[in-house]
């Protein structure tokens, strides 16, 4: 009869651990899931918030910062080469090529294409690697003026038109060179002159 007893103390022990553990794991369970809970909560209030650390990421779907946040900063792919962010207050820079004077098809009207282009940036250093790509975009840019028509240029969206063409070709030039074509804001003409 002790026996008995014995094994059922035993029993009932072992029944008792086992219920011990299993609320034990429960509670880790429980405890694991409000921690990952509060975590992602606040991961998810501080990009709402625009509260992120971080100005250069990933961003290959061609998104920009908040403007109101970064000022002029852009959000760019690291496969493109990395410029120090620019501040918001920031004044635009300007790259200024050589004055272009080439023949284009003139319909009989005119021979002679002239223009003088200003690259606005908000990244100083993209202006000195654009110095070293000048030879490049004077070449591409030169194609592009030789190949224009006097009858589309002198519709009144025709300098617009050639604007945003020679906006493209710098950009291609740009990200051929590992450098992220966006942060090339704008192209104006300070001079254009068809005769």
């Amino acid at each position: 009869m002790a026996e008995e007893e014995v094994k059922e103390e035993k029993k009932k022990g072992g029944k008792g651990l086992i219920i011990l553990l299993l609320v034990i794991v429960i509670l880790l369970l429980v405890g694991i899931g409000v921690m990952a809970y509060l975590l992602l909560s606040q991961q998810g209030a501080s990009h709402a918030n625009g509260d992120a650390a971080e100005v250069h990421g990933s961003a290959e779907h061609g998104e920009h910062g908040d403007a109101a946040d970064a000022g002029h900063a852009k959000n760019y792919s690291p496969k493109y080469k990395q410029y120090e962010p620019p501040s918001p207050e920031a004044p635009p820079g300007y790259f200024v090529m050589d004055k272009f004077v080439v023949n284009f098809n003139g319909d009989g009207q005119a021979k002679y294409l002239a223009v003088d282009l200003q690259f606005l940036t908000y990244y100083p250093q993209l202006i000195a690697d654009m110095e070293h790509l000048r030879p490049i975009l004077k070449n591409d840019i030169q194609r592009l003026l030789r190949n224009q028509h006097f009858n589309q240029l002198s519709k009144p969206e025709g300098p617009d038109e050639l604007r945003a063409e020679l906006l493209q070709v710098a950009r291609h030039v740009l990200e051929a060179n590992s450098i992220y074509p966006e942060l090339l804001e704008d192209v104006y003409m300070t001079r254009f002159v068809m005769q």
